[in-house]
């Protein structure tokens, strides 16, 4: 592939049932943790370039990219499908196949996970998670039901509206189980409101599939809630930060939210450092 620095194998699953394909970019020298990432068919490449250009002031330690998407797949889009399946936590009836992520999770745990540790042992301790959209979703579901699947969630713009923001009954039932034991940054964007989700996409001709259909959705109010939920546990295990973005749309916002939570989980030296 074009990415410098990268590897792309398929792996078949048996818990799920179809093959995915798994790309791996190496961002530094001998990595010591891997930054997971979910659609990897549209984010892949900037997650890596992104390291990559933080690495060069050493904003971020050396980390290996790990991004799990689908063959034949030559961009996101043509991911919309088959993602729901992976991603929701619970089917619905306007996304067929959809609510399957406990087989994810469990791909991801019991062949992805040892085939990551066979071939790259130095970095299967430390594994932070970024999903984006309905990757933050099962980021969210993923940190609820089985949190030592990861050590860090970055979760971007979740899709917590999902069948009637069913993510927020499944925290309230869970909230006695245990503690989190985990750090969890939330992003989104400003503009990711119901009139700026409608302005994001003011081009798109009348019955566009990607045209926001006429249900109020206001993300940001999604997000904060859920926030302020996920905090009222008064859980000491669980570190929660979360930043509404100026300016960015669902679509433009997820290098920023890499960055800024990164920059949260690997924090300067306080004053600098001397030259």
């Amino acid at each position: 592939m074009a990415l410098g620095g990268t590897e792309v194998h398929d792996l078949w699953s048996q818990t799920v049932g179809d093959t995915f394909r798994v790309f791996v970019g190496r961002c530094g020298q001998d990595p010591q943790a891997i930054l997971f990432v979910t659609d990897a068919n549209g984010l892949f490449g900037l997650i890596v370039d992104t390291v990559r250009l933080m690495q060069i002031p050493a904003l971020v330690p050396p980390l290996l990219v790990v991004g799990v998407g689908y063959p034949g797949a030559e961009s996101m889009i043509d991911t919309v499908e088959i993602r729901t399946r992976d991603l929701t936590p619970t089917p619905s009836q306007y996304f067929e196949g959809s609510g399957h992520a406990d087989n994810f999770i469990e791909f991801i745990r019991g062949e992805l996970g040892p085939w990551l540790s066979d071939r790259y042992p130095a970095a299967t301790d430390d594994v932070t998670y970024f999903g984006h959209s309905l990757g933050g979703l099962f980021g969210a579901y993923t940190l609820l039901t089985n949190t030592t699947t990861f050590d860090r969630y970055i979760l971007s713009s979740p899709s917590l509206w999902w069948d009637d923001d069913v993510i927020f009954d499944i925290e309230r039932e869970r909230a006695d189980e245990g503690d989190l034991r985990s750090e969890v940054f939330f992003g989104i964007g400003s503009l990711e409101t119901d009139p700026g989700r409608r302005l994001e996409a003011a081009r798109l001709p009348v019955g566009h599939p990607a045209k926001p259909p006429s249900p109020h959705l206001d993300m940001v109010d999604d997000m904060g809630r859920f926030v302020a939920q996920l905090a009222s546990r008064n859980d000491t295990t669980l570190q929660i930060a979360s930043a509404e973005i100026a300016d960015e749309y669902h679509a433009t916002v997820p290098g920023a939210v890499l960055s800024r939570a990164l920059r949260e989980f690997h924090p300067a030296p306080e004053g600098g450092t001397e030259d």
